[in-house]
């Protein structure tokens, strides 16, 4: 089966085989074809009522899972469990929440929060101050790259690029592409202008790596936004290609971040138990707002107690949502743990090797020792698991956090985006305004790290404002 792309019309593609996948990508008469016809797209597009944009958008969401409902999407779970890797149970968790991430009432709240002079500055000048205004218009056409194998990371910023009136070029990874097409497919379904120039606005197409048309959309193309999402060496391939564009469009870079976890004596209860497990269990760690990593401040005694009931969740959360592993994986993370176990770690892991894996470790990390024999195993490899550390002070996690992305266990990540608290009442604020201070995005109750708010930012910024730019008006000179 060709992956083939999705758009409102038919532009010139070229066909290339990437792995073992067929893939048709749009050549670079196409794309130029597609550009061309930018201003025009959004300038109608703007001219529609954002209110009636969020509905289009809303009815994508709603006819999502009234087809998720139904059953009509069990051959799509088949496909993408095999493409991604996770169970049939996780990607069918996933469907589920995709109506959360496209619906009118999260975007209109993301829209709220991100410009100062409301939501009525993306139709028209609004007024600022005396005499002053500003109207915010797109900034696209849109050029977003998505990595991972998760279905509802690449619909965020193409649900707000498209909310906000750009003409919007998604690639997405080949493991989720068919789901992502498959989500945004239901404008087809949808009468109306709106939902007319919004099918005109949406192009998705797969690019490879050394896609002459990737080549042409990074260093020649008139492109306003690219929005990278992903680390190296691509990131820094693609700045340099983009650095190159005379057209010198806007380089938005999400880089590979991770979650963390700290728990203190009184924090350590049931609720905090299962919200960790569900987290480690979620995505197979693979969300930036994972916890790879966590902090027990408390004694020994402590945390073995608190790690028992976060492996006995695991145990009945794993029932619903299976583990997909290899023979090699199962391997490597037997050999692991018994070389934790070697030096020094408690190692609480699952009766079916190797569902989970959670290791106890006095002071410091141990992992980064058995990463040194064990090199594979670093943290894109890593699948449910998870050490946990033991120390005295809040100070020693605050540590942990700030040193993590110069550890042998977590190259290739830029640092920690999400940290999961359960912690006492008394220490809470402080602990916030230390994390705050060492550059932490995000900073969320252990239960739900990954969920997210409307009124978020992504990774300490504003997607909406960033799609677009802002016209100021002045009616009267200063002096007056």
């Amino acid at each position: 089966m060709v992956l083939t792309p999705f758009s409102n019309r038919a532009y010139a593609c070229v066909e290339k085989k990437v792995g073992n996948q067929l893939v048709a990508e749009i050549s670079e008469d196409g794309l130029s074809d597609l550009f061309s016809k930018a201003r025009e797209v959004q300038n109608r597009l703007c001219s529609m009522p954002l209110e009636e944009r969020l509905i289009v958008i809303d009815k994508i969401g709603r006819a999502w899972a009234e087809k998720h409902r139904r059953g009509e999407l069990e051959g799509l779970k088949n496909e993408l469990s095999n493409s991604a890797g996770y169970s049939p149970g996780m990607i069918d968790l996933e469907f589920s929440l995709v109506p959360s991430a496209i619906n009118a009432l999260s975007i209109k709240q993301n829209l709220k929060a991100s410009f100062q002079p409301g939501i009525s500055c993306l139709e028209k000048f609004t007024k600022v101050g005396n005499d002053e205004y500003c109207w915010f218009r797109p900034r696209g056409p849109v050029f977003i790259i998505s990595s991972g194998n998760s279905l509802i990371p690449p619909l965020i910023p193409t649900t707000i690029s498209l909310a906000t009136g750009n003409m919007t070029l998604l690639r997405p990874s080949l493991a989720n592409f068919s789901g992502v097409k498959a989500v945004y497919s239901l404008l087809e379904e949808m009468d109306g202008d709106v939902a007319e120039l919004m099918r005109e606005a949406l192009t998705i197409s797969y690019f490879s790596h050394d896609s002459p048309s990737l080549e042409y959309l990074l260093s020649k193309s008139q492109v306003g936004v690219i929005n990278f999402w992903g680390g190296e060496p691509a990131r820094t391939e693609i700045s340099r290609r983009v650095s190159s564009n005379p057209n010198h469009p806007a380089l938005i870079i999400n880089g590979p971040l991770t979650g963390y976890a700290i728990v203190d004596a009184a924090g350590a209860d049931d609720s905090a138990a299962l919200g960790l497990a569900r987290n480690i269990l979620l995505y197979d760690q693979q969300l930036c707002s994972s916890p790879t990593e966590g902090v027990f401040v408390g004694d020994w005694g402590e945390a073995v107690e608190f790690v028992t009931r976060v492996g006995k969740r695991l145990d009945e959360l794993t029932e619903t949502l299976p583990p997909k592993p290899t023979e090699s994986y199962a391997y490597i993370t037997e050999a692991v743990r018994r070389s934790l176990q070697f030096k020094g770690s408690m190692v609480f892991k699952s009766a079916s090797s190797p569902s989970w894996t959670v290791a106890l470790s006095k002071s410091r990390s141990v992992l980064d020792d058995a990463i040194q024999a064990f090199p594979e195993f670093g943290l894109h490899a890593r699948r449910r698991f998870i050490e946990i550390i033991v120390v005295e002070k809040y100070e020693d996690a605050l540590e942990m956090i700030e040193n993590l992305p110069k550890r042998k266990s977590f190259r290739g990540i830029d640092g920690v985006q999400s940290v999961g608290l359960s912690v006492s009442d008394d220490v809470r604020e402080r602990l916030c305004k230390d994390l705050a201070e060492r550059g932490i995005f995000r900073i969320l109750p252990l239960e739900d790290m990954y969920m997210r708010s409307a009124l978020e930012p992504y990774d300490g910024m504003n997607l909406a404002q960033a799609f677009t730019y802002a016209v100021y008006r002045r009616d009267r000179p200063l002096a007056e």
